[in-house]
């Protein structure tokens, strides 16, 4: 794996002093508005973003923010340590409706551009992507390269992540794995993926880690697709063990707190969020590969 300086930096600055991702994601905007509802204002949405990264970013490496409800606000706020980097969302909304409707397309209004201007370690794409769909995939490739020259040009690491929108579960490690076997060579400094492993048979997880790590010479790191706590932790020990190099957890870290009132939102933080964050920030210390000693 070789990097310019500008990507080795930035993916430095998302990592841990040792080199792993322990990254809280809150750059959800439609799947965020359907679980506090569509009732609350922009502002409110935003406090709701700032009091969880004032309460539990700061636990681990670093966050994935979008410059709808969190860009530049959580930077004007101070909100975010300094020791702390942040990937920066590219692509608009609209997935949520039908996924497969067309190619992804940008947000109005801010670009890569702004994202290396605004301080961003990695800017981060979400691809709806499936090789069971070819037309849509060929679409979708077209797009990754598209981001990664643009990337390239402005010396700034790229993180992909494909989504199998749908997806059966029997299908997972194979689409999984050869959805990395497409992307990991397309130019991208990382790849954000779905667990590969089939729910329903934990004793086949480690081996479709493994052939997910065997498909990639760039560092691979786990989403948490809505996931309870435990399973998700469950997962990253497997994931850990067998070459991911941290993680990018979402819902499975504060689900609760979208669902809480406001009133109680600095006790769930302190009680539940932020236990979870340390928890699997010591876990991917202690276990992920870091991702300079990817190859």
């Amino acid at each position: 794996m070789t990097l310019t300086p500008g990507k080795q930096r930035g993916l430095d600055t998302l990592a841990t002093d040792s080199g792993v991702f322990a990254v809280l994601a809150i750059d959800h905007r439609e799947s965020l508005k359907a679980v506090l509802g569509d009732h609350l204002s922009d502002a409110e949405i935003t406090d709701f973003k700032l009091d969880l990264i004032r309460g539990a970013a700061s636990a681990g490496s670093g966050v994935m923010l979008e410059a709808v409800y969190s860009l530049p606000h959580t930077i004007d706020a101070g909100a975010l340590p300094g020791s702390c980097g942040f990937m920066a969302a590219l692509e608009s909304q609209g997935y949520v409706g039908d996924p497969w409707a067309g190619p992804t397309t940008w947000m109005d209004g801010f670009t890569a551009a702004d994202a290396k201007a605004w301080g961003a370690s990695v800017a981060k794409v979400l691809l709806p992507y499936s090789p069971d769909r070819p037309d849509h995939a060929k679409q979708q490739e077209a797009v990754v390269a598209e981001v990664v020259e643009t990337c390239r040009q402005l010396d700034l690491a790229l993180l992909v992540e494909p989504v199998a929108f749908g997806m059966a579960n029997e299908d997972r490690t194979r689409i999984v794995v050869e959805t990395t076997k497409r992307l990991a060579g397309s130019g991208i400094d990382i790849l954000k993926c779905e667990f590969p492993g089939n729910p329903d048979d934990p004793g086949g997880w480690a081996d479709a880690c493994a052939a997910v790590d065997a498909e990639t010479n760039v560092p691979w790191v786990l989403l948490s697709s809505g996931v309870t706590f435990d399973m998700y932790r469950a997962q990253l020990e497997v994931a850990f063990a067998n070459g991911c190099s941290g993680f990018t957890g979402g819902r499975a870290i504060w689900a609760e707190l979208a669902r809480a009132p406001a009133a109680d939102r600095q006790q769930i933080i302190a009680d539940v969020v932020r236990p979870r964050m340390e928890d699997l920030s010591a876990l991917a210390e202690a276990t992920a590969k870091p991702w300079r000693s990817v190859s």
